[in-house]
């Protein structure tokens, strides 16, 4: 079978860990002055730039999964169809195409390949097969906001 796997874009020997700093005073900027309104712009600013660095991470490990999307398909004759929706992540609407550790790329990547495939094959998107269990969904959410922390090392409060 072919190696290739993009399952890991959150962690690894290879992924550097994000600092992530301390920003009480983020959220309380309104009706701020002096002193407290300056510390609140600071955390406000380190805010902004830890979720500009986690969507740049998310959005690189979309373009991989556009370089890889079923890549499995490309191991014939080795593999069947139902290996194939196992093994891709983005099959979310079969039971047995939605990984454990589901994500919010798995769910955009699923998007796509439906529309696409609806758009090549008959010019036009069937909903059917774009229907996720609420349950997958709300789990692909909680997954990638565990996976977001795990790209992350907490720094000691100065």
């Amino acid at each position: 079978m072919l190696d290739i796997s993009y399952d890991d874009w959150f962690s690894g020997e290879d992924v550097e860990k994000i600092p992530v700093e301390s920003t009480p005073f983020a959220q309380y900027i309104y009706d701020k002055v002096g002193d407290v309104r300056k510390r609140a712009l600071d955390d406000t600013i380190l805010h902004s730039n830890l979720v500009s660095v986690f969507l740049d991470r998310l959005a690189r490990a979309l373009v991989i999964r556009g370089c890889c999307h079923d890549w499995t398909k490309f191991d014939f004759p080795n593999l069947t169809f139902d290996e194939h929706m196992k093994i891709e992540r983005h099959h979310l609407n079969i039971p047995t195409g939605v990984h454990d550790d589901v994500d919010l790329l798995d769910v955009l990547e699923f998007v796509a390949d439906c529309t696409s495939a609806g758009l090549q094959r008959k010019g036009e998107v069937d909903l059917r097969y774009l229907q996720v269990p609420d349950d997958v969904l709300q789990k692909a959410v909680y997954n990638t906001a565990f996976k977001l922390v795990m790209m992350c090392r907490l720094e000691e409060e100065k």
